[in-house]
């Protein structure tokens, strides 16, 4: 990006003179993040920094994190007013809007403010550079302006002395500069949040050395610590109200293990090493080679393999590669990962896959830091999944959830069902139609949904059957890195698009051969699966077993539980107004108490008519908070429940 220099400062703040952005990234510090993006620190130097970071006492840590983001996100907000105060000015003309931001320098400001995110990320540390990276690939959610600054992010993080790269590399693999290597670049080619890369000769091959900053352990323990703090509130404040049980602790434990794991260079070649077993017959994936010999926990050396980013379109385009057929295979080779494999990439950003012009458009995945597997019976349960989303009904949908853990074994499946046989039809609706809605269109399926399946969703939401296993955070992170990479590369990009036909070819195959999958999906229809025939043998003793359930119903041995919706939600009403009522009853009470005791003649401990007062607050807090939930619900049951909204 271009160097921020006070000049232009100056020259954008006389434009703006009403900005809220600008004063974020001020004159005096303009030279010292422009030479941060550089990594040539004037007076600033970031693994100092950092090292300071690493000391400093985890409150201290905590209030200089929220305090940037608070500032930034005010920032941000005051500048959207502005943008939509013009949008509306303009009559919703979206060209004449953005005309008008150009001239009123909003623009402008917005770049500043993504300049003082991306620095104020990389002052924070590794940690949250690892979410700027994130970020950088949200074209479809982001302005440009951040999304063109993030991802300097991906492999421009200021680098630390190549001197002492190469200290680090020989008191790690115990030899000399000249023993290792044949020549040795002190100008790290890529820089990230946990090392940086430098080229290197050994035997004649070209050689990419990767080597991890110093102090990595000690900065995470900090911000690992701070990030538990924030995993616990979400565990206690979320209401789940969408009937997600989401476990916050174990995703952040998950998270965390990777982390660490990510920190560890052998754990790092092992996982390339599979990965390129993995896909050893495919000709547009490439995973370069590990020299063990000269690799340790903090060093690691691979084979060098140049290409450009994913995400740089007109690149591709200058090697005669076609940037959608890379969308297109970044997508399947990451459903091969998680669907064939079981073993897939948790931060398949640009920074870490490169494309060039072998086989018509190669991928080329340089780090393997954060992987994860999936267990057998979980990659079992999402193909059932799908082949029951395809081929199946609801039921089967349900069960393939039970198998992978989203579905509490113990849930009430009546409800759940339900809303699943609604969905599958309706997604199997627009698979078959294809094309966007209109605006109508979707209102008319909203009021269609509701008035269908309100009741239910509003009873799901309530049992919270739903569990949020911890691995699918890292599958939903990389589907969001895949899909934002290629809107980029062709703004009629579909991760789904592209998933249903792969699918359905991996479903149809599912038995291991078509023709086997064929003839057993023929012995389903006539019903003639060995399941079938034995349940034909046994039919007599079932109809034994429901004679004597009935028999045992007639003599009161066996009861039957009835759910009556509309009865649970007024017994639930009933409980939250009781409750509203009781506290308000307390808060009275303590109340008129703390007022007789200030009035009365005799002497009165002023201990006693302050735990009055203290009392009477506490439950006039809880009756309030009571008094909302009983709005909420209401609201609820009026948008969710048929004949009322």
């Amino acid at each position: 990006s271009q160097p921020l220099t006070s000049e232009r400062f100056k020259s954008s703040s006389a434009a703006t003179a009403a900005s809220t952005a600008a004063p974020l990234v001020a004159a005096r510090n303009a030279k010292a993040a422009s030479a941060a993006r550089e990594g040539e620190e004037a007076g600033f130097d970031i693994s100092a920094r950092w090292e300071r970071a690493r000391k400093r006492p985890a409150v201290l840590r905590s209030i200089q994190t929220w305090a940037f983001f608070f500032k930034f996100a005010t920032a941000e907000l005051k500048l959207r007013k502005r943008f939509a105060k013009l949008r509306e000015e303009a009559g919703g003309d979206a060209k004449a809007a953005a005309e008008m931001a150009e001239k009123a320098g909003l623009n402008a400001e917005r770049r500043e403010l993504a300049l003082f995110l991306k620095d104020g990320l990389v002052r924070l540390g590794p940690t949250f550079i690892k979410l700027g990276q994130v970020l950088s690939t949200r074209v479809d959610v982001l302005p440009k302006e951040y999304t063109e600054e993030l991802a300097v992010l991906q492999d421009k993080v200021p680098g630390f002395d190549g001197e002492e790269a190469l200290k680090i590399i020989e008191e790690e693999l115990g030899k000399g500069r000249k023993e290792l290597f044949d020549e040795f670049d002190l100008t790290p080619i890529a820089s990230a949040s946990l090392g940086q890369v430098h080229l290197a000769t050994m035997g004649g091959k070209k050689v990419a050395v990767k080597v991890q900053r110093r102090g990595l352990r000690e900065l995470f323990r900090v911000d690992l610590q701070n990030l538990k703090l924030l995993a616990v509130l979400l565990d206690k404040l979320d209401p789940k109200s969408d009937g997600a049980d989401k476990n916050w602790l174990p995703v952040f434990d998950q998270s965390a293990k990777i982390l660490y794991e990510e920190i560890d260079y052998e754990l790092e070649g092992r996982s390339a090493d599979i990965f390129r077993e993995n896909f050893a017959g495919n000709k547009w994936v490439k995973v370069p080679k590990v020299y063990w010999s000269h690799t340790s926990k903090t060093v690691l050396t691979m084979e060098y393999v140049p290409g450009v980013k994913t995400n740089d379109a007109e690149g591709m385009k200058r090697m005669g590669v076609d940037p959608a057929l890379v969308a297109q295979r970044s997508g399947e080779s990451y459903l091969t990962q998680l669907l064939r494999h079981g073993f897939f990439h948790c931060d398949p950003h640009p920074g870490n896959v490169a494309v060039d012009s072998v086989a018509g458009g190669r991928l080329i995945y340089y780090d393997f830091g954060m992987m994860s597997t999936l267990s057998p019976k979980v990659n079992d349960g999402l193909v059932d999944f799908i082949f029951g989303l395809f081929n199946g009904s609801a039921k089967d949908i349900c069960n393939a959830m039970e198998k992978i853990g989203i579905i509490n074994p113990n849930a009430d499946r009546i409800s759940i069902e339900k809303i699943g046989r609604y969905f599958v039809a309706s997604a199997r609706g627009n698979m078959m139609k294809g094309g966007m809605k209109t605006k109508e269109e979707k209102k008319a399926a909203m009021a269609e949904r509701l008035a269908t399946i309100g009741e239910d969703l509003i009873a799901v939401g309530d049992d919270v059957p739903f569990n949020f296993p911890p691995e699918f955070s890292f599958v939903f992170r990389a589907f969001t890195t895949l899909e934002g990479v290629g809107k980029g590369l062709d703004p009629q990009f579909k991760i789904a698009r592209i998933a249903g036909p792969y699918i359905k070819e991996l479903v149809e195959k599912r038995e291991g051969s078509l023709a086997i999958t064929a003839v057993k999906g023929l012995q389903r229809q006539l019903g003639l699966r060995p399941k079938d025939i034995n349940a034909a043998i046994t039919q007599p003793k079932k109809i034994d077993y429901i004679s004597s359930t009935i028999q045992k119903i007639e003599e009161g041995d066996l009861r039957i539980r009835v759910r009556v919706l509309d009865s649970e939600r007024g017994f639930r009403r009933s409980e939250m107004v009781q409750a509203a009522t009781a506290f308000g009853l307390v808060s009275g009470l303590f109340a008129n108490a703390a007022l007789v005791l200030t009035t009365a003649a005799m002497a009165t401990p002023v201990a006693a008519t302050g735990m009055c007062w203290a009392v009477a607050a506490l439950c006039a807090v809880k009756a309030f908070g009571a008094a909302l939930k009983v709005k909420s619900f209401d609201g609820k049951v009026k948008r969710y429940v048929r004949g009322r909204g």
